[in-house]
C-alpha cells in the first residue's frame, strides 16, 4: 500500500500512484466506483492509436443505488460523460474513470496539486493541448456509488463550484457559474409545486434539490479551491 501524506488531495495521491505504476497506461478509477466485467478489454478495443493520450469511460449508476440522491443525480446525468455535468464541449472526462498513457501524463507534469476540486478537467485540457487525443471508450464502464446524505452531497456541488471558479481563472470563460437569480429559484419552487400536484413526488423533490444546488454551486464559486 502507497502513502500520500504530503497533502490530503485526491490529486497528490494520483501523482503518487502514477509515479509507482510502471505500465504505458495509466487507470484512474474512484473508490465510489466499481469497475464493471472486462473493463480493460473494453478499454483496448479497439487499440488506440499513437495520438490517443486519453481514454475516457463511462461512469454509470450503481444498480443497487434507489436513494432519492441517487435517483437525482441519474436524472441530471451527472457523470455520463459528453451529456452529463462532467461532460464538455471541450473534451474531458473525470478520473472516476479515465485512461491515460503515461507520455502524456508526464510530458504535463501530472495533475495540479494542492486544489480541491477540477484537477482532471485541468489534467485533460493541459494534455490536449499537447497535441494528444481524448476520445471515448462507452463500453468501458465503471458504476458510481452517488452521494445519498444531502448535507454531503451539497458540500459536493459546492466543491464544484469552487473548482468551476478556479477553472475560469485559469482558463478564462471556460467555466462560468451556474445562473443564480430570484427568479430560477422561484421557478423551482413553481415546478416542485406543480409536479407535487401532478402526483410526482421524485420530480417535486428533484427540482428543490435542483434549487439548492444552484445555491450550493455559487456558495462554493465564490470560496477558496487551493487548500490552506
Amino acid at each position: 500500500m502507497l502513502r500520500a501524506s504530503a497533502e490530503r488531495t485526491s490529486y497528490h495521491a494520483r501523482n503518487v500512484g502514477a509515479r509507482a505504476a510502471s505500465r504505458e497506461w495509466l487507470l484512474f478509477c474512484d473508490a465510489d466506483c466499481a469497475p464493471a466485467p472486462k473493463l480493460l478489454e473494453h478499454y483496448f478495443d479497439p487499440p488506440p492509436c499513437d495520438r490517443e493520450g486519453l481514454l475516457a469511460g463511462t461512469i454509470a449508476d450503481h444498480p443497487e443505488h434507489d436513494s432519492l440522491l441517487a435517483r437525482y443525480a441519474c436524472s441530471r446525468n451527472f457523470y455520463r460523460g459528453e451529456r452529463g455535468l462532467q461532460g464538455s464541449d471541450r473534451g474531458y472526462a473525470p478520473t472516476g474513470n479515465l485512461l491515460v498513457r503515461r507520455a502524456a501524463f508526464e510530458a504535463v507534469g501530472g495533475f495540479a496539486e494542492g486544489i480541491r476540486s477540477a484537477g482532471d478537467v485541468d489534467l485533460c485540457w493541459r494534455i490536449q493541448a499537447e497535441g494528444w487525443l481524448l476520445t471515448r471508450r462507452p463500453r468501458a464502464a465503471t458504476a458510481h456509488r452517488h452521494r445519498e446524505d444531502l448535507r454531503s452531497f451539497l458540500g459536493m456541488l459546492a466543491r464544484y463550484g469552487a473548482g468551476a471558479s478556479w477553472l475560469n481563472r485559469r482558463y478564462p470563460g471556460s467555466s462560468p457559474r451556474w445562473p443564480l437569480s430570484p427568479y430560477e429559484l422561484a421557478r423551482s419552487g413553481f415546478d416542485a409545486v406543480r409536479h407535487t400536484a401532478s402526483g410526482n413526488g421524485d420530480e417535486a423533490a428533484f427540482r428543490l434539490v435542483d434549487a439548492l444546488g444552484l445555491v450550493a454551486h455559487n456558495v462554493g464559486y465564490h470560496g477558496a479551491n487551493e487548500i490552506s
